[in-house]
């Protein structure tokens, strides 16, 4: 979710709002939580308040809808998730960088409504944006670590799979690779793709043997790619079911893909850590707003 999408709107101003039509009933003061940042309710709730007042997030009859409220809370754990990243390769935001988002928002947006919180809002999640783009990619040894621990945490996922109608012929596929059969072989035996024969059921952009972790969020089955999150490089995943049906899903070694991944990781480096960091953080959200997807990197109705 990029941030900026908080800097312009055409919603009519709002004096009045009935807050949280998603949140209400909930009992807890913690609205969501990313490795122990805790976002409060308090929290959220002012910045809806603010941005309906703003009139730059919808209101019907008096209400923000549930899925703006999700949206604005994705927005708030994605800039925490920032400034933890940031710290982590020894990176921060800079006066230069809330000093360039000012002078964008000026050229751009009347904030004349907003309250000096929203605005100090905007400029901080804004400006994380700038301080990612220095942010240097890992080593070879430290992506080998990261990856062999949690593909996904690199922002890139590297997979082969296959996807057969049943169950029972997916497990099946798994014990063929237990007893020493080639991946792309099993894929070519065993799979309804179109030419899984000549792919070996891989999946890969044009010129790489990897796809962006944000790519299989925004445009990948859901519970494909929440499997793919959870399997280890080398081991045949599965099976995990989707609307296509029963896949088993294999990750590549890090050895066999780790000039893809650093040529993939190199084209946004700090956005793909970002996508990746937040994909395997420890994230909780009060169930009054939804759940946490880290398939979809956003929350969700329950």
């Amino acid at each position: 979710m990029k941030t900026t999408k908080f800097l312009f709107g055409n919603a009519a101003i709002l004096a009045t709002l009935t807050l949280l039509a998603a949140g209400c009933g909930s009992t807890s003061n913690t609205a969501a939580e990313i490795n122990g940042r805790k976002i409060s309710r308090a929290e959220l709730e002012q910045t809806v308040t603010e941005l309906a007042d703003a009139g730059q997030t919808p209101v019907v009859d008096g209400e923000v809808d549930g899925e703006t409220v999700r949206s604005i809370l994705s927005a708030l754990v994605q800039g925490a998730a920032t400034d933890q990243l940031l710290k982590e390769y020894d990176q921060e935001i800079t006066q230069a960088d809330r000093d360039a988002v000012k002078a964008k928002i000026a050229q751009n947006t009347d904030t004349s409504t907003y309250t000096q919180h929203l605005k100090d809002l905007i400029i901080e999640l804004n400006a994380g944006t700038l301080a990612l783009a220095r942010v240097v990619a890992p080593d070879a040894k430290k992506a080998a670590a990261m990856y062999e621990k949690a593909p996904g945490s690199l922002g890139v996922l590297c997979v082969r799979h296959l996807v057969v109608e049943t169950e029972a012929v997916a497990n099946e596929a798994i014990a063929k690779f237990a007893d020493g059969t080639d991946f792309s072989k099993l894929a070519g035996e065993f799979s309804t793709e179109p030419n899984a024969k000549e792919s070996g059921g891989a999946l890969g952009g044009t010129d790489n043997a990897c796809i962006t972790l944000a790519e299989y969020q925004s445009g990948f089955d859901a519970d494909f790619t929440a499997g793919a999150l959870l399997a280890k490089p080398g081991v045949a995943y599965g099976p995990v079911k989707s609307s296509f049906g029963y896949h088993v899903i294999y990750v590549r070694p890090f050895v066999e893909v780790a000039e893809d991944i650093s040529k993939l990781l190199a084209k946004n480096t700090g956005a793909n850590l970002l996508t990746g960091y937040i994909a395997t953080s420890k994230i909780k959200v009060d169930s009054a707003y939804g759940v946490w997807s880290s398939a979809r990197g956003g929350i969700i109705t329950s």
